[in-house]
């Protein structure tokens, strides 16, 4: 009690003499109340707030075990928040600290605090730490976030994970740098089984683009075709180029069957494919092309979303899109709330609402317009009905066996044969209301579609 009275003193002349006495008493003590005094009195601006967190950061659990462990626990409740701030801002205490995590106790207490902070300040220094001295989080997914983010997915790879909730819970405890991380190592492993739990996991908070080169690397043919559900037809094509290119089948018969035809296909469109003309005037530049490179790092993308120009914000909603950063939630409120430039970039990469649900001001062109374009953009599998309609255009607008008709044949030829496989199988349901039997199922068989 002396000691906590004179902790502040501020009698003239005896006031330091009075305060450094109390800090001695409380440090001697070596009780969990003097611990958590002390670390107050740093958080309330002690005088010498300086030299007592400075001694507070070297104790050691050996010498000390019950004051070390009611501070770090006091720090870990507090989230680290004075110690965060204090070793951000000063370079001498950051050896202090880390001096600090080598000597904490290798057990789950000791190695969950290390970890929390490894975390919180992403920095090598303490991963090099935590990696010489061999300590494994007591948390499998906080290990799991550490491995992939130190491109180590062994220590993902050595868990049973059938379900993938090891790797989604690491995902979702990841900054955005670390996910960008976790993305080179899924993607640099070639290892199937990391990069179906990537894919089953994250959902919707990673670029599709990287499963594709992912198991494009590791040589899971079966898996790859698979993953052509939900992409559009022309990520399709680029599958099937390289499936032409470089020879490599699924091991399934089924599935080779269909990537046999596919690649079939693909080479009977090379003839029929117009040349190609620059996209963009001399002296000018595709605005897509340049959005991209403009946002090669993930800080100028989040600068550049809150930019007051309209134009910035745009190519960084572009970019961010295509590396799946951008929640859904605010997608849709650009959708229909955001500026025409926004809503361009939507526009060029999804189907925004229909322009006659609000007071739009921006008349679109709509690229279904075009035939070739229809298909192109069609998101596989499509329905039965995108079929059917896709095939009567074709159809419809059929004139002289030209070029530009055999190469809409043989397009929606080759989008049909993916979606016989995606869609095999396929039951729907109607309101037909015919059977006399309860719980009757009516069974019908599908003859005007051709896969």
């Amino acid at each position: 009690m002396q000691a906590e009275k004179h902790l502040f003193a501020t009698t003239p002349l005896l006031g330091s003499i009075l305060r450094k006495r109390a800090v001695e008493r409380l440090f001697s003590s070596n009780s969990r109340d003097a611990a958590v005094k002390l670390a107050r009195a740093v958080e309330e601006g002690h005088p010498e707030a300086d030299t007592i967190f400075q001694r507070l950061l070297l104790l050691q659990h050996g010498n000390e075990p019950v004051m070390h462990s009611a501070l770090w626990n006091y720090w870990k409740s507090c989230r680290f928040e004075e110690l965060l701030k204090r070793t951000h801002s000063s370079e001498t205490l950051q050896p202090d600290l880390l001096q600090a995590l080598v000597a904490m106790p290798e057990n789950d207490w000791g190695n969950g605090l290390v970890f929390m902070l490894w975390t919180l300040l992403d920095r090598d220094e303490i991963a090099d730490m935590i990696e010489a001295n061999g300590r494994h989080a007591p948390a499998l997914e906080m290990d799991t976030l550490f491995g992939l983010v130190r491109g180590n997915p062994g220590r993902y790879l050595d868990l049973e994970d059938p379900d993938y909730s090891i790797f989604e819970k690491a995902w979702l405890a990841a900054s955005g740098a670390q996910r960008q991380r976790i993305s080179t190592t899924v993607l640099k492993s070639q290892d199937p089984r990391l990069v179906a739990a990537y894919d089953h996991a994250v959902k919707e908070g990673h670029d599709p683009q990287l499963v594709i080169e992912a198991l494009k690397l590791c040589g899971d043919h079966d898996a790859l075709l698979d993953r052509l559900h939900g992409l559009p037809f022309t990520s399709a094509l680029e599958v099937i180029a390289f499936w032409e290119e470089g020879g490599g089948r699924p091991k399934s018969p089924s599935k080779k069957a269909v990537v046999e035809h596919s690649v079939a296909l693909y080479r009977e469109l090379a003839g029929l494919i117009p040349e190609s003309r620059p996209s963009a005037l001399p002296g000018t530049r595709d605005i897509f092309s340049f959005w991209t490179e403009q946002h090669r790092t993930d800080e100028l993308l989040q600068q550049d979303l809150s930019s007051p120009d309209p134009f910035r914000r745009a190519g960084a909603l572009f970019s961010g899109v295509q590396r799946g950063s951008i929640p859904r939630n605010r997608l849709q409120e650009i959708s229909l709330n955001g500026t025409w430039p926004e809503k361009l970039a939507l526009q060029y990469l999804f189907t925004v609402p229909d322009a006659s649900s609000r007071q739009e001001h921006v008349c679109w062109l709509q690229p279904q317009d075009n035939i070739v374009a229809a298909i192109l953009t069609t998101r596989l599998p499509g329905s039965l009905e995108e079929s059917s309609s896709l095939s009567g255009r074709v159809h419809a607008g059929a004139g002289p066996a030209d070029q530009s008709a055999e190469l809409q044949h043989k397009l929606l030829q080759l989008l049909k044969v993916l979606q016989g496989y995606f869609l095999r199988g396929l039951i729907t349901v109607d309101s037909n209301d015919d059977a006399t039997e309860k719980n009757a199922v009516e069974t019908e068989e599908l003859t005007d579609v051709e896969w």
